[in-house]
């Protein structure tokens, strides 16, 4: 007899499939084109099927198609510039092969990505006087030229990984797990970017917490606090949302802390055609969370 867990993901599985793109890609609602977060982020969740073996493949040719010549990926192939979406094509074409060409020219394309960032002594004092960061540190912008924030560093961080990169990047690397623990909240967790604003301390938020855990899992574990755990149970059961418990589930996985109430609230948001919101991408990410967690941290 079948599991509720294996229906729910047989159910999520049709939709994924009914949901896909004539061009082999998803889009973020079903028919709308197809772009690259969602179909990486279904390819991740495809992958273990063997019966899905057709889709992912032609998921994989549009990922490849939708490199830009600069060797990284915008939101869409309409975009005409690269960004933190670079993260995402990275991960659905190193599930398969972490050496291929397509994912070394993108863990290229972000690691010689310009970051704004404060270099001078005086201003660098004064932010860590008045914000209580240290603003030299780089993370990744959402994109080229701009400030660093938590969840596009948290995203690359987690895309050099998969590519099999730290060691050739190991420098680069270090400092955005730096940068990471330097914008930990007061109390534990991430915002979106600093910590401190306008003269206030910022409260953590689920969804760059969770990445942020992801990413210090795989390569600073001892980085982790317990208050880190407990400030993202807390906002994922706040915010409610599939995406915020999916994510949350995950990194709670991945830290060996599961959370079965945030398991059972995210089994209800469940539609009748399997789906979550009639979202591909958090579709994806619920069918990951019920599958073990994030690919490359899953346990055993």
């Amino acid at each position: 007899m079948r599991t509720s867990t294996e229906i729910l993901l047989e159910n999520a599985r049709a939709f994924l499939l009914q949901a896909q793109n004539p061009d082999g890609g998803w889009g973020y609602r079903f028919g709308s084109p197809s772009a690259t977060e969602p179909t990486a982020a279904v390819l991740l969740a495809l992958a273990p099927d063997p019966d899905a073996a057709p889709a992912t493949e032609a998921a994989r040719r549009w990922l490849r198609s939708a490199q830009r010549p600069d060797g990284g990926w915008g939101l869409d192939p309409e975009d005409e510039e690269s960004g933190w979406m670079t993260a995402w094509g990275i991960l659905g074409l190193a599930r398969w092969d972490p050496h291929a060409l397509e994912v070394a020219r993108g863990v290229r394309w972000l690691i010689g990505l310009p970051v704004l960032r404060v270099e001078a002594a005086e201003l660098t004092a004064e932010v860590r006087r008045i914000l209580g960061i240290d603003p030299s540190l780089r993370g990744w912008p959402w994109r080229p030229g701009e400030a660093s924030w938590a969840e596009p560093t948290a995203l690359t961080l987690l895309a050099v990984h998969a590519a099999a990169a730290i060691e050739a990047y190991r420098d680069r690397v270090e400092e955005a797990v730096r940068y990471l623990i330097d914008r930990r909240c007061q109390g534990g967790g991430w915002n979106f970017g600093n910590p401190f604003m306008l003269g206030a301390y910022l409260p953590p938020r689920p969804h760059p917490t969770a990445w942020v855990l992801l990413a210090l899992k795989a390569l600073a574990p001892d980085a982790i606090r317990s208050e880190d755990r407990e400030a993202l149970r807390a906002e994922m059961h706040r915010d409610g949302g599939a995406m915020a418990l999916a994510l949350g589930q995950m990194a709670l996985t991945a830290l060996g802390a599961e959370d079965e109430e945030a398991r059972e609230r995210l089994r209800a948001l469940q539609g009748p055609d399997g789906s979550w919101g009639q979202n591909p991408y958090v579709t994806a990410l619920a069918v990951l969370a019920f599958r073990g967690g994030w690919p490359w941290l899953r346990r055993g």
